[in-house]
């Protein structure tokens, strides 16, 4: 059901697309959360894009919004044993992250001034990963990772609202067209249902466990000569709703009719 909810709504949203004129959006997303989740995650940065068609007078915008946030990362060097039975030191990366994707609602409170306040509303679905990647510290770009499981995942349904302010750049830089490029600086107030998620990095592991803590991740590394299992602590499993405030620097493009 939650499923068809937010394909019903994507669907709804993508349709507008074909009303009228698309800008474009990316650039960074600071998350701070709150309530019961903030015990757990200090804060996350990411990336963001998006896209929005003007349906209406230049006011009302309608689109879809993506970003992706990494909230805990934890590197360190284990032995590691290939399936011949050779063993090396491998860097060991976990990064917890979530997803949101949404459609948005957008509303221009002035229309044609050098700065634009709006205020929004989004609803969509969020994913919470936790992935492991074993990395051969020689190869310097990690470009591509010896081995990569995911520990762990869950999602729920999210909303947010907020507002913020765009600034048309043609005003700085007088011989591009008004609206081609513009500098957006936004606040949304997100929140969800009860979703399960790891973080490598919590506040403070050695204080009394919260009372949301589900239980302590460990992942396993088995020798496959011995079959001796060894275990690397990745992190602990909590539960709680979804909150966060999320702040968004994002420069916007808007392609001519």
């Amino acid at each position: 059901m939650k499923t068809l909810f937010t394909l019903i709504f994507t669907l709804l949203t993508a349709y507008s697309f074909s009303q009228s004129r698309i800008e474009w959006a990316a650039g960074y997303t600071f998350a701070s959360p709150s309530g019961k989740m903030q015990q757990n995650i200090r804060q996350g940065h990411g990336v963001t894009i998006g896209a929005h068609r003007i349906v209406a007078e230049k006011r009302l915008s309608l689109g879809l919004d993506m970003n992706y946030t990494i909230y805990g990362r934890d590197k360190s060097r284990q032995q590691y044993t290939f399936d011949d039975g050779a063993t090396a030191d491998m860097d060991i990366n976990v990064n917890n992250t979530f997803t949101n994707l949404m459609a948005s609602v957008r509303y221009n409170l002035t229309a044609g001034k050098k700065v634009v306040p709006f205020v929004g509303f989004k609803a969509g679905y969020s994913w919470f990963r936790t992935n492991l990647n074993i990395y051969d510290p020689d190869d310097l770009d990690n470009c591509a990772p010896v081995e990569t499981a995911l520990l762990h995942k869950d999602g729920t349904l999210v909303y947010a609202a907020g507002g913020g302010l765009q600034y048309d750049l043609s005003h700085i830089f007088k011989r591009m067209p008004e609206g081609l490029l513009g500098l957006n600086l936004s606040a949304f107030y997100t929140q969800g249902g009860m979703v399960n998620y790891m973080n490598t990095d919590a506040p403070d592991h050695h204080a009394p466990a919260p009372a949301n803590r589900a239980g302590d991740f460990t992942a396993d590394f088995i020798n496959t000569q011995t079959q001796v299992v060894h275990k690397h602590h990745v992190g602990y499993v909590y539960n709680s709703l979804v909150k966060m405030m999320d702040f968004r620097i994002t420069l916007t493009s808007r392609l001519p009719y």
